[in-house]
């Protein structure tokens, strides 16, 4: 099971294709991670081999007689993963299985040398799903040797020798195909919605074959986005994105790309969602509440004049332009266009506008990748600016206003888009497999996560 789960991870996301527009990322499979494939998978090969084989008929006095065949257990010592360049992964196989032979009350054992080789080959279904086959298999029997003989079964030697040599390279190379072929029903697993935020979603698809060098895989794979369950249109845009040759970490298992337009469409949704979006009300019974007309009217003498009594504040801060990340080397930052209302609540519980504002948050972003999602912290990289754009309370100092503002401002901002980036968005992956040690890595327009594979059984 576990060749099969990692296979399926470094074959194919799969999710129903999309018209729209749709961003995408770059999954590299290294080499690294077809050594950690053989040295986890290959005792589950060892394992499908435990079978019992056709009997065989022994003529003896005068009559056949069905003799039980099994492959009680084996070594192969030898199973190796390798890319072979435009085509495939080529597996390899040698070792010894052990036999055994019954007849009656007799036994007889046999050491057995092989050598197995298999191509296999990725297509897409006709679902767009990846599909993964056996292109070629072939094995070779080598030494056959008694290691245990009862009495009266010399005669059967050379019989069960040329038995072993017509049947069983069909038995491994069957049994090799099975696993293999297995992948594409657990493959499904892939199939659906990942939560993105609130109310969004994420999917993965392979959009074309994989790229296949001597050294590594590379997977491009687009990326849809959901609001509400409904696939959404993004702005379209020209991407040019091409993953170089050394990125990550060294002798990395897996390599994920993530370009510039993918976060574009990120913070899109996210605008489209309102999950930026943030209202601020002050509370008249809280301690030390500064979000009262009573403190803004100290400020602004028209709002003292307009509310005799104190009222609460609310500050409604809307998106107001598509949010804009800037990836550079070693540092990712993310601008933030506000417009920003300053309302009052009134004695009859009705929202009076007191002035509206653009506000300018630029924030830095702290990229981690935690419960296999590329996640954020972000902090401000800069003072948040402000600007008035209009006012229902006349001309005011806006040297003055400020500060209590940003005050007011700050904290709920910072504490609302943590959470909302906390959420995170998941990479591709597949059940059973999680990342092991990962890295992030920041390049002129566009983030590497690097990591190795996991399997928890």
């Amino acid at each position: 099971m576990f060749l099969i789960c990692t296979l399926g991870f470094l074959l194919g996301m799969l999710v129903p294709f999309c018209e729209a527009f749709e961003p995408s990322t770059v999954v590299r499979i290294n080499q690294p991670a077809l050594d950690y494939v053989a040295q986890m998978g290959h005792s589950y090969f060892k394992t499908a081999l435990k079978i019992r084989l056709p009997d065989i008929l022994d003529p003896k006095e005068g009559y056949f007689q069905q003799i039980p065949v099994f492959i009680v257990d084996n070594d192969i010592s030898n199973f190796n993963l390798t890319f072979i360049p435009n085509y495939g992964i080529r597996l390899s196989g040698a070792g010894h299985i052990n036999m055994t032979v019954f007849l009656k009350t007799n036994l007889q054992k046999l050491r057995v040398g092989i050598d197995i080789g298999a191509d296999i080959v990725i297509t897409q279904s006709t679902i767009g799903s990846p599909f993964v086959g056996v292109s070629f298999c072939k094995s070779k029997i080598k030494e056959i040797s008694v290691t245990y003989r009862e009495d009266g079964l010399k005669e059967l030697w050379k019989p069960m020798a040329g038995y072993i040599r017509i049947i069983l390279p069909d038995k491994l190379c069957s049994r090799l195909q099975f696993l293999i072929e297995g992948l594409n029903v657990y493959m499904g697993t892939l199939l659906g919605l990942h939560p993105l935020g609130p109310e969004s979603q994420i999917s993965y698809s392979l959009t074309q074959l994989p790229t296949i060098t001597k050294e590594h895989m590379s997977l491009n794979i687009s990326v849809t986005f959901y609001l509400l369950g409904k696939p959404i249109v993004l702005p379209p845009r020209v991407s040019s994105f091409s993953l170089p040759q050394q990125v990550g970490a060294k002798n990395a298992m897996v390599n994920f790309a993530l370009p510039k337009e993918l976060f574009d469409s990120i913070y899109f949704l996210m605008q489209k969602s309102g999950s930026i979006n943030l209202d601020i009300t002050g509370q008249l019974n809280s301690k030390n509440n500064q979000l009262t007309t009573s403190v803004l009217g100290n400020l602004i003498p028209e709002v003292r004049r307009q509310f005799s009594k104190s009222m609460p504040i609310t500050l409604k801060a809307r998106i107001n332009a598509t949010p804009v990340p800037t990836i550079q080397r070693n540092k990712t930052s993310l601008l933030l266009n506000y417009h920003l209302e300053v309302l009052a609540v009134s004695s009859n519980s009705a929202f009076n506008s007191l002035f509206s504002m653009d506000m300018i948050v630029n924030l830095k972003l702290n990229m981690i990748v935690s419960a296999m999602k590329l996640q954020a912290n972000v902090s401000l990289l800069n003072d948040i600016e402000l600007k008035v754009t209009s006012s229902n309370v006349g001309d005011f100092d806006l040297s003055k206003v400020n500060p209590f503002i940003i005050s007011a401002v700050k904290s709920p901002l910072i504490e609302h888009l943590n959470s909302l980036f906390g959420l995170g968005a998941i990479l591709p992956t597949v059940a059973s497999v999680n990342y092991n040690t990962p890295q992030v890595f920041m390049y002129e327009g566009y983030i590497v996560v690097s990591c190795g594979l996991q399997f928890q059984k």
